[in-house]
């Protein structure tokens, strides 16, 4: 039996017994090498479907959401579990489980996008508390009911809007990849961001969306779409590429 049997007949094992984190830290850590077989990787993804199918499954457990099953994913070393249970969080009612969110928030595992998007839902269900929030590795006091996030998320679309009528219709991949990075950017600098240089922003985005292609251009490129400072776009850009790494 080789490493490749070894570790499938694991998998199915971790499934059956529902230990998901642990299976899907095997999966992504294999899938990230160098090289894997095209038929095993085949297998992986299959895996990788199944153990999100029964995540799924768990969430909704008798066609109701459950709630400690939902902060589980959250509180999981693995960032997917935690991606998906962040999709599952607007459903349950956060007044009851305060004690644990304000635990979440304290977790140095957790990313600051889960963080901002924690938030962003304890708003949207009017809740008004000081959480402390390790965040970016300070810890911080927020009451989300007084972060202004509708003016944040209309000043990210405007800068999706300038995107789309710009290179978009040369090079929609690069297109989308400069809206991910400026969603990313917002989620993950929540404790600095502002609504300030909208067209600099846009063209920072678009450059280190162009780079990460491994291709070259100058900010007078994008000049000739719309107009903006050089000197602050590169500043932003240099800012942007700061707090990617």
């Amino acid at each position: 039996m080789n490493f490749y049997d070894e570790l499938i007949i694991e998998l199915k094992e971790l499934v059956l017994k529902n230990d998901f984190e642990t299976a899907l830290l095997k999966i992504n850590q294999e899938l990230a090498m160098p090289y894997v077989p095209s038929d095993i990787e085949e297998q992986l993804m299959k895996f990788k479907v199944e153990v999100f199918e029964k995540i799924s499954n768990n969430a909704n457990a008798n066609n109701n959401l459950n709630a400690e099953y939902i902060l589980q994913l959250l509180k999981s070393n693995d960032r997917e579990q935690q991606a998906f249970g962040i999709n599952f969080l607007n459903k349950i009612n956060l007044r009851d489980k305060l004690d644990e969110v304000s635990e979440i928030l304290l977790l140095e595992r957790i990313d600051n996008s889960i963080k901002t998007l924690i938030l962003f839902t304890l708003k949207e269900q009017e809740i008004n508390k000081i959480f402390d929030v390790l965040y970016s590795g300070v810890q911080k006091k927020w009451n989300p009911s007084e972060i202004d996030f509708e003016n944040n998320f209309k000043f990210i679309t405007k800068i999706d809007e300038v995107i789309s009528k710009s290179i978009e219709n040369e090079n929609p991949g690069i297109a989308h990849d400069a809206k991910m990075l400026n969603i990313n950017f917002y989620l993950n600098n929540l404790d600095n961001f502002n609504t300030l240089f909208l067209n600099e922003k846009a063209a920072a985005f678009i450059i280190f969306a162009i780079e990460m292609l491994e291709e070259r251009k100058e900010m007078s490129f994008i000049k000739q779409w719309f107009d903006f400072d050089e000197e602050k776009a590169l500043e932003l850009l240099k800012e942007i590429k700061s707090h990617e790494q």
